[in-house]
């Protein structure tokens, strides 16, 4: 049996996925678009290998757009079933899996890339999830990380970026989707992260080096690490 957060997290995806990517655009003014083409340069500049691709928390599949290095294989993995159902009618050439990103279906260090997309902070184990990809990555392999973060300061641009997160987003994605609650949950979710510079010691704790952190927006960062 599902976790509490866990059932409730795929409970909530399950709940929005027909209008997911249409609502990330709108509430984002299609920044979200930008994020992800950045993310995925970053991470081509630092692959070794072409063989396989495994995208976690893979949603409706949308990463598999903007990753455009000729894989051999790619693999999308993610717990909510209707997401999964969309992203197998969007992308006839990736193998989707349902499982969760703490018990990987993937024999050990056959992977050459694995990314994250907004998946991370709902993770229901985050350590054991970066152990479980050092252990599928080749050594040399690469982990991407997209994540939206808690605010780190007051600025103004922070502020504003912070109210428009957590008191607008809520009301629009409800709007959008026609679930409120869920939006509620995303918006506390964000609040309720790890800052960036826990993320680097949790993740070179699992035998990782971060070889690049980037910040694409106030609370918005891209992680690009090796397993070693």
């Amino acid at each position: 049996m599902e976790d509490q957060k866990g059932d409730k997290v795929i409970k909530t995806f399950d709940s929005i996925a027909d209008r997911y990517i249409l609502a990330n655009h709108l509430l984002s003014f299609w920044q979200d678009v930008c994020w992800r083409r950045n993310f995925f340069e970053y991470l081509s500049e630092s692959l070794e290998g072409n063989e396989i691709f495994l995208d976690i928390a893979t949603g409706t599949g949308e990463s598999f757009k903007y990753c455009h290095c000729n894989f051999k294989i790619k693999v999308g993995l993610d717990p909510s079933k209707r997401m999964l159902n969309i992203a197998k009618k969007r992308f006839s050439d990736v193998i989707f899996l349902e499982g969760m990103a703490e018990e990987l279906p993937i024999k050990d260090s056959t992977v050459d890339l694995v990314a994250v997309s907004f998946g991370v902070r709902n993770f229901e184990d985050r350590i054991r999830a970066f152990a479980e990809f050092s252990r599928v990555l080749k050594t040399g392999g690469v982990l991407g990380i997209l994540e939206f973060f808690p605010m780190e300061n007051g600025s103004f641009i922070n502020k504003a970026a912070s109210m428009y997160i957590h008191h607008i987003i809520p009301y629009l994605g409800g709007a959008i989707t026609g679930n409120f609650k869920a939006y509620r949950y995303l918006s506390t979710s964000i609040k309720n992260f790890i800052l960036p510079g826990m993320m680097k010691i949790e993740l070179e704790s699992k035998g990782f080096k971060v070889v690049k952190i980037d910040k694409l927006f106030p609370n918005v960062y891209t992680f690009v690490a090796k397993k070693v």
